[in-house]
C-alpha cells in the first residue's frame, strides 16, 4: 500500500476542517475531495453565505459536508482530525498557532500534492508574469507531446489531481503558479519543484509580510529544497535575482529580455544560449559580438503579445524550460505563433468607435502597472484606484504624468495615496474620482477620443468593492460590452 491509498483510508469518517472556502476554487476543490473520500467535512469561512453562494450550491448535495459561515470561531475546530488551510490565512494567525500546538495537523493542497506526486514539478513563482509564463510552459509541454498538469494558483485546485492514477504516474509533468502564500508551506515539509522558475520581484504583499525582504524569504521554498541535478530559472534583469542564486546547489539558467531583439518588419528574434556544461550558468549571447552558432537557438515569432518587454521576459523563461524538456524548435515557433496571451493580462476587449478597451486587472501591484504603461505610445485614459497593500504610488504617478491624459479612480484605501502621489508627480493629470466600474468605463469612454486606448491597470488589490480582481476585471468587461 502506497502514501496515497494509506491516507485516503486515515481520513475516512474522520474530521475535516476545511477552513477558508474562498472564492478561487481552492477551498471547494478541498471540501468535494474530503466529502468523496468519506470524510466529516466542515467548511468555515468568515465570508457570508451569500459571498460564497456559488460554492455553497456545488457541496449542499453531500450529507457529510456543514458549514459555519460570516465566522471562523475557534469551537469550529474541536475535536478536528484534519485542518485544510487556505493560503490566505497566515502560518501566524493566532488560531494557526494555538492549532498546531494542541497537535492538530494543518494541510494544504499544495502539501499533500508534494507529498504524494510522483511525476516531475515545474513551479512558476513572483511578483507578476506568473501565470502568462505558466500557461507558456503548459503550452510548450503540451504540444511537445507531453502529458502535463496544469494548476497552482491559476483557480485550478490541486484536489483535481487527487487520484491514484494521477499521482503515481511519472511520465506526468505539473506545472504549477506558486504564490509566496503556497510556498511558505513548503518549509514544512521540504519540498522544492524540480524545475523552478522566478519572473521577477517586485513589492507585494507587504500588507502581509511587513518587509521586502520577508516577502522574498517567502518565496525561497521555490528553490531552497532542489537537489543537484534540479534547475533554477532566474531573471538577468531582476535586481532581487541574486537573493535567489545561491539558495540551493544547482543549475542555474538565467534569462531576459534583452535576449530578444526586434529587427524591423522581421518579428521577433529570440536567442538562448546553453553551455555545454550542465553545471555552470545558461546565459544569454551578448549583443555586439559574435555567437556560437552551435550553441546558440534562433527563434523567429511573429506575435503582437510578445511586443512588450514583460511578455519577451516571460516568453524566454518559457523557453528555457522548454530546452529543458527537449521541445522541438518548430513545436515551440508554432506555439508561440498561436499564443493569444491571457486573459487580464493587457487583454485587448474591444473597440468601440475606435477606442480600445484594455483589460490589465491583473496589475495588482504599482510596478505591474509601471511596466505595461511604458508599452502604450497611444493616448491613454487610465482607470486606476483600489485597496492598499502597504505599497508605494510614487513612480507610478511619474509615469502617469507622462503616459495618461486622464485618470479614472475607483474607491479603495490605496486611491488617496494615489491621489497625494499624483498631485505631486503629476498635478497636470485630470483626476476623476468614481465610485463603481460601470460609471469608470462610461466615464473613460466620454473622456476618449478615436485612436485612445482605455486602459483597466489598477496597480492596487481589488478588495472592498471587488470580489477579487478576477471580478473586478470582468466587471470591466461586461461595462465596455454595453457601450457597442
Amino acid at each position: 500500500m502506497n502514501n496515497f491509498q494509506q491516507f485516503i483510508l486515515s481520513i475516512k469518517n474522520k474530521r475535516v476542517v476545511v477552513w477558508g472556502l474562498g472564492l478561487n476554487q481552492g477551498g471547494l476543490g478541498a471540501a468535494l475531495f474530503f466529502a468523496k473520500a468519506g470524510s466529516d467535512v466542515l467548511v468555515v469561512d468568515p465570508k457570508t453565505k451569500k459571498d460564497l453562494a456559488d460554492s455553497v450550491e456545488v457541496l449542499r448535495k453531500f450529507s457529510n459536508v456543514k458549514f459555519s459561515l460570516g465566522n471562523q470561531d475557534e469551537k469550529n475546530f474541536k475535536n478536528a482530525d484534519l485542518v485544510i488551510k487556505n493560503q490566505a490565512i497566515p502560518w501566524e494567525h493566532p488560531l494557526v498557532k494555538k492549532l498546531l500546538k494542541s497537535g492538530v495537523a494543518i494541510e494544504r493542497d499544495i502539501t499533500l500534492f508534494f507529498r504524494f506526486f510522483k511525476g516531475k514539478i515545474v513551479g512558476i513563482t513572483g511578483s507578476k508574469g506568473k501565470t502568462t509564463t505558466t500557461t507558456l510552459i503548459g503550452e510548450f509541454l503540451k504540444r511537445g507531446g507531453k502529458d502535463v498538469l496544469l494548476g497552482g494558483n491559476i483557480k485550478v485546485s490541486l484536489f483535481d489531481f487527487f487520484t491514484e492514477k494521477i499521482l503515481a504516474d511519472k511520465n506526468k509533468i505539473a506545472v504549477l503558479e506558486l504564490s509566496s502564500f503556497q510556498l511558505e508551506d513548503l518549509n514544512f515539509i521540504k519540498k522544492s519543484p524540480s524545475v523552478a522558475v522566478v519572473t521577477n520581484i517586485y513589492r507585494d504583499h507587504l500588507n502581509r509580510y511587513g518587509t521586502l525582504k520577508k516577502y522574498i524569504e517567502a518565496k525561497k521554498p521555490i528553490c531552497k529544497f532542489q537537489k543537484g541535478s534540479d534547475f533554477l530559472i532566474l531573471n538577468k534583469e531582476d535586481k532581487k535575482a541574486g537573493e535567489f542564486e545561491g539558495c540551493s546547489k544547482t543549475r542555474t539558467i538565467w534569462f531576459s529580455s534583452e535576449s530578444f531583439v526586434i529587427p524591423a518588419q522581421a518579428g521577433i528574434q529570440a536567442y538562448l544560449r546553453e553551455s555545454r556544461n550542465p553545471n555552470k550558468h545558461l546565459d544569454p549571447p551578448r549583443h555586439g559580438g559574435e555567437d556560437d552558432k552551435k550553441t546558440k537557438s534562433k527563434i523567429i515569432i511573429k506575435n503582437p503579445v510578445f511586443s512588450s518587454k514583460n511578455n519577451q521576459a516571460n516568453l524566454a523563461a518559457a523557453l528555457a524550460v522548454a530546452k529543458i524538456f527537449k521541445i522541438k524548435q518548430n513545436i515551440l515557433e508554432k506555439t508561440i505563433k498561436n499564443f493569444k496571451g491571457v486573459p487580464y493580462r493587457l487583454e485587448k476587449v474591444a473597440v468601440v468607435k475606435n477606442i480600445t478597451f484594455i483589460n490589465d486587472t491583473a496589475a495588482t501591484i504599482p510596478d505591474a502597472a509601471i511596466n505595461n504603461l511604458k508599452s502604450f505610445e497611444e493616448k491613454v485614459i487610465l482607470i486606476s484606484g483600489g485597496a492598499d497593500k502597504n505599497l508605494r504610488f510614487a513612480e507610478f504617478a511619474k509615469i502617469i504624468g507622462k503616459k495618461v491624459e486622464k485618470i479614472i479612480l475607483l474607491p479603495g484605501t490605496a486611491t488617496p495615496l494615489i491621489v497625494k502621489a499624483l498631485k505631486t508627480h503629476a498635478p497636470k493629470v485630470e483626476r476623476i474620482e468614481v465610485d463603481s466600474m460601470d460609471k469608470a468605463v462610461k466615464t473613460a469612454y466620454k473622456s476618449a477620443s478615436a485612436g485612445d486606448v482605455v486602459l483597466l491597470s489598477p496597480g492596487c488589490a481589488s478588495f472592498g468593492l471587488f470580489k477579487n480582481e478576477f471580478d473586478r476585471g470582468d466587471q470591466f468587461n461586461k461595462a465596455v460590452r454595453k457601450l457597442k
